[in-house]
């Protein structure tokens, strides 16, 4: 599947900036437009220590507790891969979904954003373009790029940031991470697979501030 590279075009202008990238791609780096894709993130909030607090012991009890962060990507439909506040990632099969909307005792859906965009192929690359909108409220340009020849996490920094600024102006504002510690969360650092990709979503999301 190749490596992945998430970036976050932090002062992109909504739609003007998504067909900017569209028409640079198609015309001038001749990419082609594969259609659309999309990605669901969510973020639980654990019960346990509300259920055992009373509301004078509210503030603490918000800080203590546990978020499960949950990504579900458009490339890999029938998994979804889950991660308990910087533990190990797990891939689990898509009925987690419904598994953990039953348990709401266990865990409170605090938050929840699903992104549509568009794919696009260059070359070895795959360009996955679509506007982050976390209700009305609009955060940037996301961009997930695909390095297909290469399996190795942590290896292509400069293929990734060359191939950036090819994309974007350089006026753009960019949020990234080249490179992660895999393996702290249970991740191979010798062989990429989407749960690498997934991990890279919650780390931007959690890091942006996002969530």
């Amino acid at each position: 599947m190749g490596i992945t590279c998430l970036i976050r075009w932090k002062n992109a202008t909504g739609m003007r900036d998504f067909t900017y990238i569209a028409e640079h791609v198609t015309k001038t780096l001749h990419g082609k437009n594969t259609g659309p894709w999309s990605l669901s993130l969510k973020v639980f909030r654990d019960n346990f220590n509300s259920a055992n607090n009373n509301n004078n012991n509210r503030q603490m009890t918000l800080k203590d507790s546990k978020l499960l962060y949950q990504v579900s990507l458009a490339q890999q439909p029938r998994h979804v891969y889950c991660m308990v506040d910087g533990s190990v990632i797990v891939e689990a099969e898509k009925e987690m979904e419904t598994i953990l909307s039953r348990l709401k005792n266990l865990w409170q859906l605090r938050q929840s954003v699903t992104i549509e965009g568009t794919s696009y192929e260059i070359g070895d690359f795959t360009l996955r373009v679509a506007n982050i909108l976390l209700g009305s409220a609009y955060k940037g340009l996301l961009l997930e790029i695909d390095y297909h020849p290469c399996s190795t996490p942590n290896s292509a920094r400069q293929l990734f940031q060359e191939f950036v600024e090819s994309i974007v102006p350089s006026t753009a504002q960019i949020s990234c991470e080249y490179e992660y510690n895999y393996e702290q969360v249970g991740l191979s650092n010798y062989e990429f697979t989407v749960a690498h990709t997934s991990y890279q979503y919650m780390q931007l999301f959690r890091n942006d501030g996002l969530f």
